[in-house]
């Protein structure tokens, strides 16, 4: 490789861009979903999300995954019961991924005095919003979306918000 070539390659890799990879945690019983109420990040205070977290160097998504239901909910969880649910590219800010798993099994009850069950179709009005895109979309059988784009092409916002509880139901049910 020429001195030309290695410097073009070393432009090229300053230049890729890095994006935040989120895991966020659909914790489902019964029909509710277990979301917290977020505080002290400067971002969606007093909002409601579901347990979420960042990936750290050199952690898997799911490692990531069991470090944030211990930490943000209270709640243990095997990495064998850890499914992929649903991927969102956040094109709002500066870049972010995120994945959002569910987890079959839960057991316990969580000691988080922040997070509280809410009926998945009877979410809060105060819950961040791509949060809310995401759990739409995956509960209308999306496994991949971006926001802020609201769905499929020819499904406009209406017709997510007015979503009947039904598919909320069968989306949790597995």
């Amino acid at each position: 490789m020429s001195r030309a070539d290695e410097v073009a390659f070393a432009v090229d890799a300053s230049q890729r861009r890095r994006v935040v990879v989120d895991v966020i945690l659909l914790l489902v019983r019964n029909g509710r979903i277990l979301l917290r109420e977020r505080a002290n990040t400067g971002y969606g205070d007093g909002a409601y999300e579901p347990p979420t977290g960042q990936l750290a160097d050199r952690e898997t998504i799911v490692e990531t995954a069991v470090r944030v239901a211990a930490a943000e909910a209270g709640v243990l969880i095997s990495a064998g019961n850890v499914s992929l649910a649903h991927v969102m590219q956040d094109v709002s800010g500066s870049g972010r991924i995120a994945f959002f798993l569910t987890v079959s099994g839960l057991a316990g009850e969580y000691t988080s005095p922040d997070a509280c069950w809410f009926d998945l179709g009877q979410l809060p009005t105060n819950m961040l919003d791509r949060s809310r895109v995401a759990l739409r979309n995956y509960a209308e059988g999306m496994r991949f979306s971006t926001y802020p784009a609201f769905g499929p092409a020819g499904l406009g916002e209406s017709a997510l918000l007015g979503a009947a509880s039904a598919p909320w139901q069968s989306a949790f049910s597995a």
